[in-house]
């Protein structure tokens, strides 16, 4: 008898502790983030391709104003797409370009990951599929930049 009441408080348990991490993790991702129209609704200048080397821990995003340009742009795109890649306009160069998925976790948080690296121009190297893996970042704002602040794995 007491096994079997010990084994039913231990289900018990464990279906309460299920349901409730369960709920906080619905409610972070249901959280609405405060940059996420920001985000979505514009073209960055980023310091690196987002999402081309998994160990930068920092990005810094500032607003493109349309004009020429040669460095790297990423966009965020309203269906949890994002576009990050290399320009310029001479057309002669090396020009990378990373597409990849992302969700905004929290308030202050964005989750990405990359899906596939192109290479195009100059470049004698094939297209990357790679294997998704999601990388947590940290958002806040410094005056006009957004910075993304790779969170510990």
């Amino acid at each position: 008898m007491t096994k079997k009441i010990v084994l039913n408080l231990t289900i018990l348990t464990i279906t309460i502790l299920f349901f409730s991490s369960h709920g906080k993790a619905q409610e972070m991702k249901n959280s609405e983030n405060i940059y996420k129209t920001e985000l979505e609704n514009g073209t960055w200048i980023t310091d690196q391709i987002l999402g081309l080397d998994p160990n930068i821990k920092q990005y810094n995003l500032t607003k493109f104003i349309e004009r020429k340009f040669a460095g790297n742009l990423t966009s965020f795109g309203d269906k949890m797409i994002f576009n990050s890649s290399y320009v310029a306009p001479c057309g002669n160069d090396n020009f990378t370009t990373v597409i990849g998925k992302y969700e905004f976790l929290d308030k202050e948080k964005i989750i990405i990951s990359v899906d596939t690296v192109t290479y195009s121009g100059e470049w004698k190297k094939p297209t990357e599929h790679r294997k998704p893996k999601e990388i947590i970042f940290l958002i806040s704002k410094v005056d006009e930049t957004i910075i993304f602040t790779k969170q510990s794995e």
